[in-house]
This record gives structure tokens, sequence and C-alpha cells, in this order.
């Protein structure tokens, strides 16, 4: 691309430079001949005039070529000059001067004013027939105008030269300077093709060349933060893999273990029936780990169903399957994927219910969302950080005890994701613990308030 750049440029100058030289210099040098003509046949015309009356007064010229020898020589030495000569003919004797060698014959056979210019000595005939015998001939030397046009040329080449070695420089510098911004953004694409790590700043350009650098700045951040995500997606799908295998080890070796020891035959009733709830037990805990982690699936870039609905309306089908919560605080309307919110609710109701409470769990709307509130053990500010973990306990041997799979809280945090929210967990050891859902109000949505809503 350089090299085309390179030889673009210079035949762009090539083409212009001289042709435009070329028609400044003849039109220059037409101009200058015209002024040179006219100025020519205005003389021409004066020295006519002078001569004529001088032929007038010399009416015994006839026959006395002398007297017209004598007025031919003075008119060359009264209106001649060096560059302009002044010449008489007799018919086709020539009475002073030295007619140019170049000067065709057919001059004198003009019957009327008429010029010549010879392109041979750089002359310019001027004939005028005075009368039926005598013929003006004025011979003005336009040379000096050829030689000034000769020069313009010559220093026009020396120009033209100059200007291609000058737009030689000028086409490789803007050439390699194209060409070196492509030619970065060419090995920062083979970088980021290869996955090696490239620190590609925006230009700060205006031009075409710095647009495509921001451009491409641009698409590498936002690679790099998709690499991002897409590991520790990968991170967390394997740590959700090693701990999935880690939870089912300890169900399926309980089964395991009870299935061999009913097998064997030598236990008594009460062992056998004691196994049997053991299996059906972790069985079920089993299955619901599987429910959970197909939500999980389901969940991970799903498309929201978003719908109008009221708080108080939602929180009374959510609640209607556990008894003895509280529900309290003040109706509003939202806009959220309806049956996620609901699923989000009863999983914190029936992992606050776990807590070890005395008293009921209360659910406290608010305006855009819900807290779910217990007076059970609660938690550290480490268990607090890794609650939503997947699998994560507080205490195993207490979650084996109440039946949990470790993933209602995660199920919640993907839920809160998803609609652009956050779980805000606040807990204190002995002291219960607060989980606030708050759904974020979009520009334009107002949320409707009514009386406080109480009931048990």
């Amino acid at each position: 691309m350089k090299k085309r750049i390179f030889i673009g440029m210079l035949a762009l100058v090539l083409l212009i430079l001289p042709v435009s030289l070329y028609l400044q210099i003849n039109q220059a040098f037409r101009q200058s001949l015209d002024s040179a003509r006219n100025s020519a046949l205005r003389e021409e015309s004066a020295i006519a005039r002078a001569l004529s009356m001088e032929l007038q007064r010399n009416d015994d010229r006839a026959g006395s070529d002398t007297t017209l020898r004598r007025i031919a020589y003075e008119a060359q030495r009264k209106y001649g000059s060096a560059n302009v000569r002044v010449i008489l003919y007799s018919g086709r004797n020539q009475l002073n001067g030295q007619m140019p060698v170049t000067a065709p014959e057919i001059l004198l056979e003009a019957e009327e004013r008429s010029t010549y210019l010879s392109s041979m000595d750089h002359n310019m005939y001027i004939v005028h027939p005075l009368d039926e015998e005598i013929t003006l001939i004025t011979v003005t030397d336009f040379s000096p105008f050829y030689e000034a046009r000769a020069e313009q040329t010559r220093f026009a080449l020396w120009i033209c030269l100059g200007g291609t070695v000058l737009a030689a420089v000028l086409a490789l510098l803007i050439s390699g300077g194209l060409t070196r911004s492509l030619k970065r953004l060419a090995q920062s694409a083979d970088a980021v093709r290869s996955g090696a790590d490239l620190e590609l700043k925006p230009s700060g350009k205006k031009d075409d060349i710095g647009k495509l650098t921001d451009a491409f700045a641009a698409m590498n951040d936002a690679v790099k933060k998709r690499e991002e995500s897409l590991r520790e997606q990968a991170e967390q799908r394997q740590r959700l893999i090693d701990a999935l295998a880690h939870e089912m080890r300890t169900p399926l070796t309980s089964v395991v273990s009870a299935a061999r020891l009913i097998q064997n035959g030598n236990a008594d009733a009460e062992t056998r029936e004691r196994m049997c709830d053991l299996i059906v037990r972790e069985s079920r805990r089993l299955a619901e780990m599987d429910e959970n982690l197909m939500k999980l699936t389901r969940m991970n870039g799903a498309e929201l169903e978003k719908e109008t609905f009221s708080l108080k309306e939602m929180a009374e089908e959510a609640l209607a399957a556990i008894p003895e919560t509280e529900l309290a605080g003040e109706d509003s309307t939202v806009t959220a994927d309806r049956a996620l919110v609901v699923q989000l609710l009863r999983n914190l109701v029936n992992n606050a219910a776990k807590s070890g409470t005395e008293t009921p769990v209360r659910v406290t709307l608010h305006e855009g969302g819900f807290t779910v509130s217990d007076e059970g053990r609660g938690m550290t500010e480490e268990e607090v950080r890794r609650c939503t973990e997947p699998f994560w306990k507080a205490d195993p041997a207490r979650t084996r005890a109440s039946g949990g799979a470790g993933l209602g809280l995660t199920i919640c945090r993907e839920i809160a994701e998803l609609h652009g929210a956050k779980l805000e967990i606040r807990s204190e050891p002995g002291r219960g613990t607060n989980v606030e859902f708050t759904l974020p109000l979009h520009p334009g949505e107002d949320s409707e308030t009514t009386d406080p809503v109480f009931c048990d």
C-alpha cells in the first residue's frame, strides 16, 4: 500500500505540475506577442503616415531613384532602431537596408496591409503598400520573447525537478505515516488473534485513521471484557461442577450404604425402616439439587417476561403455601418477571425459616421491592460475603439436617441480577438476618402506593 500511495502521489504531481507550468508559460508568451504586435502595428502606422507625407512633398520622385533612396535611408535613420528596421521597396527593388534571407518573396505581392511572423528568425514583418509603386516593410525583432519563453521553460524544468523531489519526499512521509498507523493496527489485530496481551490507546485524532484507531481500541477493550466475562463464567461453571460433585458424593454414599445394609439382610425391621427413610430423604435431596441446577441453567442468558403487577398480590401468592409468615408494608406496582420474583421471595422465606428463628419470618413490602427478616442465628461478615455461592454452607451438618442443597440464595442472586438489581444482606451472629430486594426504577416508571397492608 505504501508503494501505491507513493507512486500515485508522484504521478499526480508529474501530471499536474508540468502541464500547469506549460499552460502558464504559453499563455504569457501569447499575451506578450499580442501586446508587442499591437505596439508594432501602431508604430508602423505612424511611420507609414510620415513617409506618405514625405513622398507627397517630393512629387518629382518619379524616375528619381536617388530621391527615393534618400527618403528610405532617412526613414531608417529617423524611425528605425536596434529591434525595428524600416525598408522601402520600389516595385521589387529594395531601396535601403537588408531584407533577411528568410523573408518570403510573397510579402512583396501583398495588395493591402498585412503581417507575417516568421518562426525561423523570430521577426515580425508588416507589409504596407503606400501606393502602386512604393511598399513599406517594417521588420520587428521578436526574438527576446522567444528567448524569454526558453528561459522560462528551463526554469520550469528546474521547478518540475525540484517539485518531483519534494513530492517524492512528501509522498514517502505521508504514505509512511498512513501505512505506519495501518501497520500498527494490523499488528494489533494479529496480537488479538493470537491471544497476546495488547495495550492499544485511542489516538485522539479526528481524521479517518484516528477514528479507525479509536474504533479498534474500543473493539479491543470489548474483546477483553468479553474474554474476562467468559473466563469468569468458565471459572464459576468449574466451581459449580466441583461443588456439585462434592455435594452429590455425600447423599450418594448414604444411599449406597443404606441400600447395602438393607440388602445384607442382617438388619432388624427398625434399622431397615430407618435406612429406607434415609434413602428417601437423600433421594429427595438429590432431586431438589437437580431441580435447582436446572433452574440455574435455564436462567443463564434467559430473557425476562416482564409484566406490571402489584407487590401485595404477588407476595400473597408466594406466601400462600408457607404458613406462619407475616406480611406488612406498603403496596406498590412494579414491572418485572412475576414468576421469577415469586420464586425469589419463596426461596428467601424458606431460607429464613431454616435459620433457627423462634419468631415467624417477616416480609415487609416497600416501594419497588421487599425485605425478608428473621431473628435466627445470623451470619458473620465472611458468611454474608459467601452465602450466595453455589453449595456453600456455613454449617454443613446443620444444612444436611434441614435438607437444604445450598442453591437457594444462588438462585435468588441470579434472579436479582437478571432484573438489574442486587440482594442487600445484613446480618449479625445471634441477631438474625435481613435480605432486601429492590427493583431499579426505569425512566418514566412510577410506583403506585396504597395504604399499609398487615396480615398473618
